[in-house]
């Protein structure tokens, strides 16, 4: 596992630690392709987005219902009838259910009316559970092309059709179609493949539902038919009816009984028998599907039927297909998100809504595939926010970088400018002080009675010294002579002797570790600790200086403490410049700055400079 993460490690170390605009591009890319992927990872396993995506299913069956229906006749199915038991023929035909000998004698009568025209299943949607009318059994086992539809479980005889009936039909399935949680049925039955754990324990047949049967003996009957797509497809990728606007033809059960009915019409057809009462809105068990909040369970088997004789099935993606198609659109809408500028990225939010809309509103009506739209939906809205802020923190973090570097070039052309006239004062203006010095003395020796040329000596003297000093300031030129350490401790010992403190030096550090810090790093760390020592003579009244060097776990830490009236970093004014000062040199070299009240001393303040040695 180490040798292929490496490459992948070094490569997003390298990226990352490169600078300028150039790898502004860069990183935008790759955080927002990895926000993108995680927002994907995440709203993908999200129940409520399936729920929502089963809302928009409807919206684009009823889109492309609408869509085809323009300019076009309703199309009447060529392959189903329906032969229905309603309200009036319940109450006319004094039939309420079909599981006692007087019922089934009239269903018996009205198959044998169906079978004279020579359908090519006859698929039986009614309650035929309790007694077995001969005469019923006798058809279901002369034609044999007869469909039961088991309402209840296996496991319990009462709720099975009588052992006549099963035994002699051509087949039976479960009348349940694959119904949601909310009550929505769009998908197929098409995934049976054989017995479940539980049947084989119980030593069960599998039992597929009404539709797969349907179709089943469909094509040994007729010898062709649809492929058998329910023993194909994957258990993880649901097909989904084709709700059409189709027209089926609707034969009530009283017809099919009268005289003079002409059977003829069932030629070759699928023939659906089964109750098509008035629906009820208060129906916990009602049906919900794009051609209505509530339709009989019948007219969804026919269009079950339909759908898979017609070879008119809705794909979608397998769950695992579609959970990286979106982790995918994920990264690189992520990563267009995270840099284009806000404007564009809005235009771009928009426009690409859109277009998956259309993309998926034609795949679904011409190529017939259910291409999912709220989850990559929630990943392009989760991407345009996080691609907003990542650009934002992105665009900030540079300019603050390009700043900070134009500081440094600020503070370095400065330092280059006090060095220059620091070498000017030291090679002209020195020389020319020293040579009025020494004319001084010429004239003290002339005029040994007039006590002018010895006042002029030593303002000449005082002149000198001051002006080494402030060459020194300008350009601390012990730095480069004596070293890092020993240069703060010079600085410490300058102060102890012009402010009469006493004063005391730590050396902790050894020379390998001052020198992983840069020059210029060193410069603003003399800075600082000249200024702190300069703020401890004129401002802090204390009686004792202490300056202590160490370095801890990669990092250079000075401290400088004193005995003194102390100071509270909060009050700290605009005006303080001394401070301020001290706050943006440490800024300029990524260093951290501290006061807090030192422990030797019952009052006081310690600086703590901190600074990362690599």
């Amino acid at each position: 596992m180490r040798l292929p993460a490496a490459p992948v490690k070094q490569f997003i170390s390298s990226m990352l630690k490169t600078k300028g605009r150039k790898s502004l591009l860069a990183q935008r890319l790759f955080w927002g392709a990895l926000t993108g992927c995680l927002a994907a990872i995440i709203l993908g396993q999200s129940p409520f987005l399936e729920s929502l995506e089963l809302t928009m299913l409807k919206w684009r069956y009823q889109v492309s219902n609408q869509v085809s229906a323009i300019g076009l006749p309703a199309v009447q199915s060529p392959d189903v009838t329906l032969v229905t038991f309603d309200d009036s023929s319940q109450f006319d035909l004094g039939i309420a259910r079909f599981n006692d000998q007087y019922s089934q004698d009239i269903l018996s009568k009205a198959l044998s009316v169906i079978e004279k025209g020579e359908p090519a299943v006859v698929a039986i949607d009614l309650d035929l559970r309790g007694a077995a009318n001969p005469d019923l059994s006798w058809l279901f086992s002369r034609f044999r092309n007869v469909v039961i539809a088991l309402f209840g479980s296996l496991e319990g005889s009462t709720d099975l059709p009588a052992a006549e009936f099963m035994a002699h039909a051509a087949s039976y399935g479960y009348s349940e179609l694959t119904r949601e949680s909310n009550g929505v049925v769009y998908r197929l039955p098409v995934n049976y493949a054989g017995r479940s754990k539980r049947q084989e324990e119980l030593g069960f047949a599998p039992v597929p539902t009404l539709t797969e049967a349907i179709i089943d003996i469909y094509r040994k009957t007729k010898g062709v038919g649809p492929a058998s797509q329910f023993m194909s497809q994957l258990p993880d990728q649901p097909v989904y009816v084709n709700f059409r606007p189709l027209k089926y033809p609707v034969v009530s059960l009283q017809e099919v009984l009268s005289p003079g009915f002409n059977p003829k019409i069932f030629q070759g057809r699928v023939i659906l028998v089964g109750a098509m009462f008035t629906a009820r809105k208060d129906d916990p068990l009602r049906c919900k599907t794009p051609l209505s909040d509530s339709v009989p369970e019948l007219v969804v088997q026919a269009q079950a039927v339909s759908t898979l004789l017609d070879n008119e099935v809705i794909f979608s993606f397998a769950a695992q297909t579609a959970r990286y198609c979106l982790i995918l659109l994920g990264a690189v809408w992520g990563a267009f998100s995270a840099i284009l500028p806000p404007s564009r990225r809005i235009v771009f939010f928009a426009a690409g809504t859109l277009v998956l809309l259309a993309i998926a509103q034609f795949c679904f009506q011409a190529l017939h595939m259910a291409v999912p739209v709220v989850p990559p939906q929630a990943v392009i809205f989760a991407c345009f926010v996080a691609g907003t802020v990542i650009f934002l923190d992105t665009d900030l973090r540079q300019r603050n970088r390009e700043l900070a570097e134009a500081r440094e070039s600020m503070q370095l052309r400065a330092e280059e400018e006090r060095r220059r006239i620091a070498e000017d004062l030291h090679d002209e203006t020195l020389p020319a002080l020293s040579a009025v010095a020494r004319m001084a003395d010429q004239l003290s020796d002339n005029l040994q009675d007039n006590p002018l040329p010895r006042q002029m000596r030593q303002r000449l003297d005082q002149a000198v010294a001051e002006m080494r000093r402030v060459i020194n300031d300008l350009h601390p030129s012990v730095l480069e002579t004596m070293g890092f350490v020993p240069a703060l401790e010079n600085l410490l010992n300058i102060c102890s002797r012009e402010s009469g403190l006493e004063s005391s030096f730590a050396d902790g550090v050894s020379e390998q570790e001052t020198q992983r810090v840069s020059w210029f790093a060193k410069l603003q760390l003399y800075r600082i600790v000249q200024e702190a020592l300069n703020n401890v003579h004129k401002h802090a009244h204390a009686q004792s200086v202490h300056m202590a060097i160490k370095a801890n776990n990669g990092r250079l830490i000075i401290y400088v403490t004193d005995d003194g009236v102390g100071i509270d970093p909060k009050l700290i004014k605009l005006d303080s410049h001394g401070l301020i000062n001290i706050k943006q040199r440490a800024q300029l070299i990524g260093a951290r700055v501290e006061w807090n009240k030192p422990e030797e001393f019952s009052s006081g303040t310690q600086l703590m400079v901190e600074i990362r040695t690599g």
